[in-house]
């Protein structure tokens, strides 16, 4: 079983947006020497979701602070950009990690991220598909090959030369597709890229799983190719970890109020008002029971491993899990962290010993 940390922290406001990015460096840091194998981060603007915004300067600052962890885009929301510049900035993350990094695409979460950068939330999943396919053909073009002519909703140009800096990998940056549903897992697949989901039952998580690796390995890829997706597919969960059940569910009640508060904010007042977002990432904090049983591990060390082995029995081989959230008091979450290495990641240590790696 491999894990990696997932850092989306949320600020109070202007005066401690660098107290809280540097705390999400500490826990980089400190995961990296832990042994997860990588290190999870997401792209939000302007709603006070995540505090770095974005993950490829971020990523770019940690590269070369990491002694074996990936950088992992847990996503990256290719409709919010211009192709070309998203070409540039995989490439860019790729060649400052030597490779290891996995860029994983979603459509995003919320209106106002579409509305402030001028794009339309109802059309994220063609927006997001327009700009693949440019950004992948402009990684492609060599400077041998033909002027590249491009045309999206949002941008039109020519690419004359070539897309710099070039990659690291050979063959380009390795993508992953952020998905709940069966046609996204399915995409993953046909291309080989990295499966990335969250929010539901280990039940429904062993379907898709199944789903996936089926269709994986159908699908013709080169052994490699089956082998970096496997390794690398994974479930996100929120995690907090503490001496008891009972103190777990005590801690972990304010940043809840503040996560459901927030989502009333930006989708509305109640469960219907969040439809935005239960259709894109699975189930919204206003409905409390269901976010703790879908979105979270929560509870002592043994309930923690307990929940963590029923996705293993699933066929699950690696998770990505958030330590600090709902502004959260950094101590309790650097706690709970230090509680998970110490007292439940060892019990999921694999054959090299690596803590879980």
């Amino acid at each position: 079983m491999r894990f990696s940390i997932y850092l989306n922290a949320q600020s109070p406001g202007p005066d401690h947006d660098l107290d809280v990015i540097e705390a999400v460096t500490e826990q980089a840091l400190r995961a990296d020497r832990s042994g997860f194998a990588g290190i999870c981060l997401t792209e939000h603007h302007f709603t006070g979701y995540n505090t770095y915004g974005n993950p490829f300067t971020f990523g770019a600052y940690l590269a070369p602070q990491l002694r074996d962890a990936y950088v992992v885009l847990s996503v990256a929301v290719p409709a919010l950009w211009h192709p070309l510049n998203f070409a540039e900035a995989c490439n860019t993350l790729d060649l400052l990690t030597r490779g290891r990094c996995v860029i994983g695409v979603g459509t995003g979460g919320s209106p106002q991220e579409y509305k402030g950068l001028g794009r339309d939330p109802e059309q994220r999943g063609p927006m997001m598909q327009e700009v693949l396919d440019v950004a992948g053909e402009a990684l492609a073009k060599t400077l041998e090959d033909p002027d590249l002519e491009y045309e999206t909703t949002h941008s039109r140009g020519v690419l004359t030369r070539r897309v710099m800096p070039a990659a690291f990998t050979p063959g380009g940056p390795r993508f992953g597709r952020a998905s709940l549903s069966d046609e996204g897992v399915l995409y993953a697949a046909e291309r080989g890229w990295v499966l990335m989901t969250a929010r539901d039952s280990a039940a429904e998580i062993g379907r898709k799983w199944s789903l996936y690796h089926k269709a994986l390995q159908e699908a013709g890829h080169d052994a490699e190719t089956v082998r970096f997706a496997r390794e690398w597919s994974m479930v996100q969960k929120m995690v907090y970890v503490a001496e008891s059940d009972e103190a777990a569910r005590r801690d972990v009640a304010g940043p809840l109020d503040y996560l459901a508060e927030q989502s009333r904010r930006t989708f509305g007042g109640g469960a219907e008002g969040a439809g935005f977002k239960n259709s894109v990432v699975g189930v919204s904090p206003v409905d409390r029971e269901a976010f703790v049983d879908r979105a979270m591990i929560v509870g002592g060390p043994d309930t923690v491993a307990s929940a963590i082995a029923e996705y293993r029995a699933q066929g699950v081989e690696h998770m990505t899990l958030v330590f600090l959230y709902g502004q959260m008091d950094p101590a309790l979450a650097d706690a709970s962290l230090d509680r998970f290495v110490r007292d439940v990641m060892p019990r999921f240590a694999g054959p090299s010993g690596n803590g879980g790696r």
